[in-house]
């Protein structure tokens, strides 16, 4: 076909097609076109698309008449990926115009590209992969995403009936991000993500046909209405694309957008508020819509629903923001504006033109201030968002606030804070009416931000609002409402520590009801914080005598703090570390419940634990380094100085620890805070106010940890070790969440360069590792890289020294952190450096005793991942063979410790064993997946064994054979062990699929009908061999083990639902023992090559047996013997047939001993039936 001229093209095609419908091998007739159009086709760019658009259409009507044509076409996608190119992509649309294949042709589109994506990280993340095939991987994932956007973008050259579908296929790569989330984050080598891709398709779409967009916003509204949360974020985030590159063509559509709207108060929280997100972009150019927006948020604030309210909030603060932004950029709207329609620019100005939205929505920022907690906590921070956008609206904000503010603040009282007006105890139950801490901390930051001096404009907020005006007091001398909250700021800062003891209350509800003391605590702990960012701010332009007198404040309000949290029953460590978690970094203002904020006494602590913290990134910075400067310069590892001066060096060191941690508290929860909402964008001036760049953490937390390691200082006495041992702990997690949060590649070299530079004399190293030294230079030349060597530097000179002091001091649960720590910073490492590591760790391993289990499968996961393949499982291989001597075998008794791995002891064992079997799971999850993808190699790796060529499919062939082998060892250890009952079931469940795997291997080598049979590789051969000979028969020992067991301990409890466990556990592995042998026999006979030499016939559990021993008899010994005989020549049958001996035996005798118990009698008949009924169930 390369010599026929391009017009000729499409009628031959055509030929083609009709030949193939009749014909017997229309496979080979629709590959040949396929690969034709999509790769040889040479000439004029139109030309060609004007060719391939006749040869869609010909395509589409043949797949009409004759069906099987489009079966050949999704299996030939199916089947290989590498096949796909944009021809193929355009054909799949095409064809999905047909009814009838419609849903297998956009699901083998999205199978390609998801499975393409999948492949890549699969091979990413396996390490015993070949390079060759990890590279191959991701040249089909590009090239299966080029496909797709080049078919996209020639969907405009005679091809418009397939936009359909492709609006179709955009829409399912939506829904599939969500799932695809987790995964499809971390891509790289160019790839972009599912959600980026579909986006993208339909943003295409948009822009060049014009016929695709009512039907895209059609979509968008049925699946924002449809679909849970999580996945409608993704179309909410089209929408907004679509609003911001394509304002004017959406204004056509701002019908539908309003039909959208009306379900506001019946969508979820986050959905409503990010839907009006999307679409307030428009309101420049329709005022319509901004009315709109506003009547649906003026009927949300008057809804029950505390989530309807919270969302309607969120919606107000945000339409605010958004006018205020649109009059900061007044004049370059108008210019950007200036080549559109004369109707938009009218629209535009009439909207600019009205008064602002902070005074027209007055009345509903009032109510507001009457709400839940949550609405007030949305509405403080959405105020100090308007004044960094206007720093002018200042005063108005002022106004705004201070007749609220005055409820909960007395001036003339001695405590001013009027804290019994902020929460209420209702019935036994406690609510927070008003979040104080917040309501000043939003004051702090507008006190902060106002300007100084008279502004050079008039601004929108110097105009009367909310009804009133200040105009005529300050004319009359008064101060402002400004100057009234600062100076109400400055005696709270003073009378604060009043507060400590509760002896703050007005009235005597407090001391009558011990409840409120505790509702307060977590008040006053926020106001503490807010009263030390306040200091850290007039900390930047003190003097040094005032940076004196401002640091003793700090400790001051610290040790109140401190007292709070213990009034709180919130001061051990695990609750400190509560703090940090999961649940407290997502407790965001703009998602609280009011759920949260109410619960009976003793939930009170953990709404303590659960409250948002207030410092800022830059306060906690300079906190942490008055910790460094306060700790090194107290000399509090001294102990000769401690025993010198005991009573003035114990409370400078309580208060030091104090400080140190608060300071590691705050520093972890907000790193924790920002990681759970995302990276912060510089677009947003609130977030960089508050978060800003967290890098700078790393270099005092650094130093705090290397202050508080040292083996002599921390062994100093029980007390001091433990109180450093805590303040250890925060700082690793600190600097792990740090290094998590930093893992882009920019952000992990600068905070990787700024903690090399910590190199003081105090900090150098306590001992000398010379090997350490010969490997940093043995592998200088395989550093070429700046940025490599920085991070082996920091492992070696400051990582590996302090996990060695910890291990040495028995920190075992600083060593966790650590070793996650180690494993996170090894990953941007190359393979042969992170190996050296590794080494590294089998030498702990080996020679470090280890009683902690914790701490032991820390350190043993660290090695393992470490070490490259294929000595990953060597290592594993050899501690599972010391691990069999330290948990014993049927006929070796077990031993205390293992000489060769200190690691493996009788403390430890139980962990090292489930960390080795989840290895064993992980590299079944590599395994199942390299089977697949050697299914795909099947037909090129056979063509190339025929003509002799070494292809990609040989490769992965022969890793997978030598991985499996490896495995193969490291199970046939696991049958030698006397394990518990929990890991004896995991066991039999990761050989079944172990064998399952074995099969679909084996099946693969048998060729397929009419095609030549190869003979099985010199690798199989010896999988083969190793696996019938090392771990199939002691497989059946150890099922007869486990049964015997099972038979002994009957009467113990819970022993029925472990027998019924087993009960589909072991006849599901017997069956998957016999596949894999019968896949086996058939690729010997066909083979002539045998391949079950050393296999020994499955008689261990021979169902026919017994159950023709299932009726008593009068000779049961006689006959069972008779069985024994026949068994010794099967293998082992010797072990079935005498169990089977055994129990007639054992009814004979307690038959004759019915005087001395006729109930065990009875126990042991019920034994031996449960049995028998038990193999007949695996028998069927």
């Amino acid at each position: 076909m390369k010599g026929i001229d391009l017009q000729d093209l499409p009628s031959l095609a055509y030929q083609l097609l009709v030949v193939a419908s009749k014909g017997p091998d229309r496979r080979s007739v629709v590959r040949g076109l396929l690969g034709f159009f999509g790769n040889s086709v040479r000439g004029p760019g139109a030309v060609v698309r004007q060719v391939e658009g006749t040869v869609l259409m010909h395509l589409n009507f043949a797949v009409k008449q004759d069906p099987g044509l489009g079966q050949e076409i999704v299996a030939f996608i199916r089947l290989d990926l590498q096949s796909i190119n944009h021809f193929v992509v355009a054909v799949l649309f095409s064809i999905a115009r047909v009814r009838r294949f419609n849903e297998r042709s956009i699901g083998a589109l999205r199978l390609a590209v998801l499975g393409s994506r999948r492949d890549f990280r699969a091979a990413r993340d396996c390490k015993w992969l070949p390079d060759c095939l990890k590279e191959e991987c991701l040249e089909i994932a590009v090239s299966v995403e080029k496909a797709f956007m080049k078919a996209i973008n020639e969907s405009n050259c005679g091809r418009e009936h397939v936009v359909p579908s492709i609006v179709q296929f955009g829409f399912v790569l939506l829904e599939s991000a969500e799932s695809e989330n987790g995964e499809d984050g971390d891509c790289s080598g160019g790839l972009v993500s599912i959600e980026e891709l579909g986006i993208s398709t339909l943003k295409t779409l948009f822009e060049v046909h014009d016929m695709a967009r009512n039907e895209i916003i059609e979509q968008c509204k049925f699946r924002v209405l449809s679909l849970k949360p999580q996945q409608s974020a993704a179309v909410i985030r089209l929408l907004g694309n679509l609003v911001q590159s394509y304002p004017f063509p959406m204004l056509e559509h701002v019908g539908k957008l309003k039909e959208l709207l009306d379900y506001f108060i019946f969508m979820h929280e986050k959905t409503a508020t990010s839907l009006v997100n999307a679409i307030l972009p428009l309101i420049r150019f329709s005022c319509d819509l901004q009315d709109y927006i506003i009547l649906v948020v003026r009927k949300a604030m008057f809804r029950r629903e505390d989530a309807v309210r919270l969302a309607a909030t969120s919606a107000i603060i945000d339409l605010i923001l958004a006018e205020n932004r649109l009059k900061r950029n007044n004049t370059s709207s108008l210019q950007d504006s200036s080549s559109q329609a004369s109707c938009s620019q009218q629209a535009d100005l009439h909207c600019k033109n009205k008064e602002g939205l902070f005074q027209e929505l007055s009345g509903l920022l009032r109510r507001c201030l009457s709400q839940q907690a949550g609405v007030k906590e949305i509405l403080y921070q959405g105020l100090v968002k308007l004044v960094l956008l206007d720093p002018s609206a200042s005063s108005c904000v002022f106004d705004f606030l201070w007749p609220h503010f005055l409820q909960f603040y007395k001036e003339d009282a001695v405590t001013p804070l009027r804290l019994d007006n902020c929460s209420k105890l209702d019935s036994g139950k406690f609510s927070l009416i008003e979040p104080l801490d917040c309501l000043l901390l939003c004051v702090s930051w507008i006190l902060l931000l106002q300007p100084h001096g008279k502004p050079d404009r008039p601004s929108d907020f110097s105009l009367p609002c909310f009804g009133f005006s200040l105009s005529q007091e300050n004319e009359a001398g008064t101060s402002t409402s400004g100057e009234l909250f600062s100076n109400a700021l400055m005696k709270i800062r003073t009378t604060l520590s009043q507060y400590r003891l509760g002896e703050h209350q007005e009235s005597g509800s407090h001391s009558a009801n011990g409840e409120k003391t505790y509702c307060d605590g977590p008040i006053l702990a926020g106001i503490i914080e807010v009263i030390v960012n306040i200091i850290f701010s007039e900390l930047e332009k003190a003097s040094e005598e005032q940076k004196m007198t401002f640091e003793k404040e700090i400790l001051e309000l610290i040790d109140i703090h401190d007292s709070l949290e213990k009034a709180s029953g919130t001061n051990k460590q695990g609750t400190l570390l509560r703090k940090g978690s999961k649940v407290g970094v997502q407790d965001i203002p703009d998602k609280t419940d009011n759920a949260s904020k109410e619960g009976s006494r003793p939930s009170t602590p953990k709404l303590f634990q659960m409250r948002r913290h207030f410092l800022a990134t830059s306060s906690i910075h300079q906190l942490l380094g008055i910790a460094v400067k306060l700790y090194s310069a107290g000399n509090y590892n001294n102990q000769a100085v401690s025993q010198s001066n005991s009573q003035s060096w114990k409370k400078a060191f309580d208060q030091c620890l104090k400080l140190v941690s608060f300071a590691l508290k705050a520093c972890l929860h907000q790193i924790k805070f920002i990681t759970s909402v995302g990276r912060i964008h510089g677009g947003d001036p609130f977030e960089t106010l508050i978060y800003g760049d967290v890098k700078p953490l790393g270099r005092p937390v650094m130093q705090l940890a290397w202050l508080l390691k040292s083996s002599s200082k921390l062994q100093s006495s029980a007390k001091k070790k433990e109180a450093k041992g805590d303040q250890l702990h925060l700082s690793l997690l600190c600097l792990n969440e740090l290094f998590k949060l930093n893992s882009s590649h920019d952000s992990f070299n600068e905070l990787i360069e700024d903690l090399v530079c910590v190199a003081a004399p105090e900090f150098e190293l306590e001992c000398e590792i010379n090997d350490v030294q010969g490997s940093i230079h043995e592998q200088d030349l395989m550093m070429d890289d700046s940025h490599v060597k920085s991070i082996n530097l920091l492992l070696e000179k400051r990582i590996k020294p302090l996990y060695s002091v910890l291990l040495s001091a028995s920190f075992y649960r600083e060593t966790e952190v650590l070793s996650e720590l180690f494993l996170t910073i090894c990953k941007k490492l190359p393979d042969k450096i992170r190996a050296s590591h590794g080494c590294w760790a089998v030498k702990i391993c080996r020679n470090t005793m280890i009683e902690s289990p914790n701490a032991a499968r820390s350190v043993l996961d660290l090695a393992i991942r470490l070490v490259s393949s294929p000595y990953d499982l060597i290592l594993a291989h050899e501690i599972a063979s010391e691990l069999v001597k330290v948990i014993g075998s049927e006929d070796k008794e077990p031993i205390e410790l293992s000489e060769a791995f200190a690691i493996v002891n009788h403390s430890t064992k139980t962990a090292i064993a489930s960390v080795l079997l989840q290895l064993v799971e992980q590299s079944l999850t590599d395994l199942d997946w390299s089977t697949s993808k050697l299914k795909s190699y099947t037909i090129s790796y056979q063509e190339a064994r025929v003509s002799g060529e070494r292809s990609n499919g040989s490769v992965l062939e022969e890793s997978l054979y030598s991985r499996t082998e490896a495995l193969v060892n490291l199970l046939s250890s696991f049958t030698e062990m006397n394990l518990n009952d929990s890991q004896s079931d995991q066991l039999l469940r990761i050989t079944t699929k172990f064998y399952k795997l074995l099969a679909r291997m084996t099946k693969l080598c048998i060729a397929p009908k009419g095609s030549k049979q190869l003979l099985p590789g010199h690798k199989f051969q010896k999988l083969a061999e190793t696996t019938c000979r090392k771990l199939t028969s002691p497989l059946y020992n150890f099922v007869a083990l486990v049964q015997r067991n099972q038979q002994e301990n009957v009467q113990r409890k819970g022993i029925i639902g472990k027998i019924k466990r087993e009960s589909k556990c072991i006849p599901e592995l017997i069956f998957q023992i016999e596949d894999y042998e019968k896949y086996l026999i058939q690729l010997s006979k066909l083979t002539k090559v045998n391949l079950l030499r050393h296999a020994k016939r499955s008689t261990a559990r021979d169902f026919k047996i017994l159950e023709a021993k299932k009726p008593e008899r009068d000779e049961p010994c006689s006959s069972s013997s008779e069985g024994e005989g026949e068994g010794e020549g099967e293998g082992e049958g010797e072990l079935v047939n005498e169990d089977a001996c055994m129990e007639p035996c054992d009814e004979e005798s307690t038959g004759e001993e019915e005087e001395e118990g006729e109930e065990m009698v009875i126990k042991r008949k019920k034994a031996k039936l449960n049995k028998v009924v038990q193999e007949s169930d695996e028998e069927t």
